[in-house]
């Protein structure tokens, strides 16, 4: 659209808010009326894309405002091949922003009587171990199971998506491997996309359909969203779909999701569809039993301590700019997308790209920003609480800095966070690197707020404790890494995952160790510790050799995205 066009498109826009036929129920006309009173100018929706070449693969981006026809833009081609723009009518796919429509259709069944919540989802999934504890469907869509994450698992297991093709059988076949969990089912919140397809795979057997057929007879077609469906079949032809790429040396290579795996992600809509079903959740009239619905959806979970999550059914309830923010994000292959809503200012905006180099969340709240400044909202985002100030008496530097440095490690979570004395200052790499204020005796502080004690013994760090509010995180004091030949080579062998039926081989390569896997797998290890290394794999994959009563390697731990202390025992020779 011309800007100019798109100038009068919104002036006309405007107006239609001011219309008292066209008001929402929740904001009276006058309220309206005064909201766009106080700013009239346009929601640019070019600023921006302005780094998009028109060349390249881009976005789609709706806003739609109470009482007012969505506005849409597009940015960028739909496929390099053959050069085809990007439409208001182009289909994406969503990643993870298609949770919300799996926990959807499970609380549809919950409406039908068909099931609960609160049932163990072995009685849905008799192949899933009984780990003691029984794990919920609410504790699926909540993330608070435990279960491992199924790319970090197929990834060590040699099987990425992209080399190999996965269904909804490999999936449960997988999660039923798992002798272990990452935690106690409803003591933690950890986002595990396994959690969303075992939760499809109990929406086909309770209700006898597909998910794409009982979700587009419940909730696509009566909504209108007529161009939303779920990728069963990566092989489908789509009409209208815009491929996915990802930023290469030369340009963008091709970087779409072949696999068959839905429910955690897997939906391929449009601009226009997701805007349709925000409307829903803003006037959930539309379907039978949709005001439950509505609500359930974006009430968020709690752990078993009563500790509140941001975490809802499949979306997300923060705050931004003041306001109550109900949003989720999506990544997959060279897909982005996010859909956030802002119900106490009845705004709405979606954001579908292919070019994996876009942050959705960061350019869908920018957008945002600007359709809140349209109809003049002037809230800024609520302050943190600040920090209670530090006694000037301890803010002397201390003479023996130096006898705090050391490595921690977290022995649930597997982080590993260093302690490193630098021009006098003491600071504390936990991805980022902060200075620790001193306090009494080995308290510190951080400059976010954080308290930090640091525990010493014969003047050597032994533990380390990161408080934040009421959450107490627990760090030991783990040695640095050696590399001589003899500790390299104790870790020589080959070890096996029963969980995973994988075998992995640790060997020399120059000064180095690499692990290997057959056809030509091999992942470099990067010392980070004692018996510690790390591996360029889902991002970074931490790698703990153990060592039984004689001293000696008997096995390797995997910590990866998702995915703790996944063993793999020592082979014999």
């Amino acid at each position: 659209m011309h800007p100019a066009r798109l100038v009068t498109a919104f002036s006309c826009l405007l107006v239609s808010l001011a219309s008292p036929a066209r008001s929402a129920g929740v904001e009276s006309r006058d309220r309206l009326s005064a909201m766009v009173r106080q700013d009239r100018s346009p929601i640019d929706l070019d600023a921006d894309f302005a780094s998009l070449a028109p060349t390249a693969p881009g976005c789609a981006v709706g806003v739609a405002l109470a009482g007012a026809a969505p506005l849409i833009r597009s940015h960028g081609l739909a496929d390099l091949e053959h050069p085809a723009p990007i439409t208001a009518e182009s289909v994406f796919e969503t990643g993870s922003l298609a949770k919300q429509f799996t926990a959807t259709a499970m609380l549809m069944l919950a409406q039908d009587g068909r099931l609960t919540l609160d049932d163990d989802i072995r009685r849905y999934l008799p192949e899933m171990p009984d780990y003691g504890t029984p794990i919920t469907i609410r504790h699926l869509l909540h993330h608070t199971s435990g279960l491992r994450e199924q790319w970090s698992l197929l990834a060590l297991a040699g099987r990425s998506p992209g080399t190999q093709v996965h269904g909804q059988g490999t999936i449960l076949d997988l999660a039923a491997r798992q002798k272990a969990l990452n935690f106690v089912p409803g003591t933690e919140f950890l986002y595990t996309n396994t959690n969303y397809v075992l939760a499809a795979i109990i929406v086909e057997r309770v209700s006898g359909k597909s998910l794409q057929r009982f979700t587009d007879e419940r909730l696509f077609q009566p909504l209108g969203m007529t161009h939303s469906r779920w990728r069963e079949d990566f092989r489908t032809v789509v009409p209208g779909r815009a491929m996915a790429y990802a930023a290469a040396d030369n340009g963008f290579v091709a970087n779409m999701p072949f696999t068959n795996v839905h429910g955690n992600g897997g939906l391929l809509t449009t601009i226009g569809d997701l805007l349709r079903w925000n409307a829903f959740l803003d006037d959930p009239s539309r379907l039978p039993g949709g005001q439950a619905l509505a609500a359930a959806l974006q009430s968020p979970g709690r752990l078993r301590d009563g500790t509140a999550l941001e975490y809802a059914l499949g979306l997300e309830v923060t705050r931004s700019h003041g306001l109550r923010l109900v949003s989720h994000s999506g990544s997959t292959g060279g897909y982005r997308a996010w859909l956030g809503r802002y119900p106490e200012r009845h705004i709405s905006v979606a954001l579908l790209c292919n070019n994996g180099g876009i942050d959705p969340v960061g350019l869908g709240e920018r957008v945002a920003a600007r359709a809140l400044r349209a109809v003049g909202h002037r809230g800024e985002d609520v302050a943190d609480t600040p920090s209670p100030a530090i006694p000037a008496t301890a803010r002397v530097l201390r003479r023996d800095l130096a006898s705090y440095q050391g490595l921690f490690r977290d022995l649930v979570t597997g982080e590993l966070v260093e302690t490193r004395l630098v021009d006098a200052e003491l600071r504390l790499r936990q991805g980022e690197s902060q200075a620790l204020i001193p306090g009494d005796g080995d308290q510190f502080r951080r400059a976010d707020g954080d308290r930090v004690r640091i525990a010493r013994r014969e003047g050597k760090p032994t533990a380390l404790t990161i408080e934040r509010g009421s959450v107490l995180r627990h760090f030991v004091a783990v040695a640095p890494a050696r590399t001589d030949d003899d500790t390299l080579a104790a870790y020589v062998g080959t070890y096996y995952s029963a969980e995973l039926d994988t075998r992995i081989s640790v060997v020399r390569q120059g000064d180095t160790l690499v692990m290997r896997q057959p056809f030509g797998i091999e992942w470099p290890l990067t010392p980070s510790f004692a018996d510690g290394f790390t591996a360029r794999l889902r991002g970074t994959t931490g790698f703990v050799f153990t060592r039984g009563l004689d001293g000696k390697v008997d096995g390797v731990a995997a910590w990866a995205n998702g995915v703790r202390n996944l063993r793999f025992a020592r082979q014999p020779g």
